[in-house]
């Protein structure tokens, strides 16, 4: 926090490994018709790379693969897909909410730490291609994402979609496209100014030491300072400002 700085992280860091992991479903290319409309969707969209009598092959090779070899094809389409997204996403995961005892011990080290807010509208509008809330599916249902569907819905299916075991997270995320380089550690490190942070909040068992130097930072920055604190004989928690 001291130097501004936000970190877009690869999904193949991400601690939940269906997360950013959901493919598109090629087996519902289940008749000739929707075959058809998918190898013309893709021509479109890779003829600037190849001849077209290369181009023509190789639309009817993948048809013959699409009908005889589909697992293969989603297992194909499975690494490529994830690697590309792996090397050129960046990710940087938020929640809407500062008041959950369980996401204080989870990532606030054992509410021993802080927790940062952030002005959504600044970081979206500064950082990102896409951004959001995290969708927790009804009864757990995985997405299942047609090749053919709109590319716009299932882009936001594929990154902010989450099982619902994660949803006491109420996650926010924004991502970032790094391409067509594959950045390095030091780029995914995006700095911000100190206008972009709402709050700093302090957690119910941080150190006198630890309240000191936020309160400081704080005052730095010209950003308001909250003490977290239990509510009597509640699970619950408060705040009082600082500074």
């Amino acid at each position: 926090m001291l130097k501004n700085h936000l970190f877009f992280t690869s999904p193949k860091d991400f601690n939940d490994p269906y997360d950013y992991k959901i493919p598109y479903d090629f087996s519902l290319l289940d008749t000739e018709e929707k075959i058809e409309t998918y190898l013309a969707k893709k021509k479109i969209e890779i003829a600037s790379h190849f001849p077209a009598k290369d181009l023509e092959q190789l639309l009817i090779n993948f048809r013959q693969r699409l009908r005889n070899e589909l697992p293969q094809v989603q297992e194909d389409y499975n690494s490529l897909y994830f690697d590309g997204g792996d090397k050129h996403y960046g990710v940087l995961s938020l929640s809407e909410r500062w008041d959950s005892i369980l996401m204080w011990s989870h990532y606030a080290d054992f509410h021993k730490g802080y927790c940062v807010g952030f002005w959504e509208e600044k970081l979206r509008n500064t950082f990102i291609v896409t951004g959001g809330r995290v969708i927790y599916p009804p009864e757990n249902n995985f997405p299942r994402l047609s090749p053919i569907g709109d590319f716009f819905e299932n882009m936001i299916q594929e990154s902010h979609v989450k099982s619902s075991d994660w949803k006491y997270e109420q996650e926010y995320r924004l991502a970032k496209v790094f391409y067509p380089v594959v950045p390095t550690t030091e780029d995914r490190i995006q700095e911000f100014s100190n206008d972009f942070i709402s709050e700093i909040i302090i957690g119910i068992s941080a150190s006198e030491k630890t309240r000191e130097e936020l309160i400081q930072i704080g005052k730095m920055k010209g950003v308001e300072v909250y003490q977290s604190i239990k509510k009597p004989f509640k699970f619950e928690m408060d705040r009082q400002q600082l500074s």
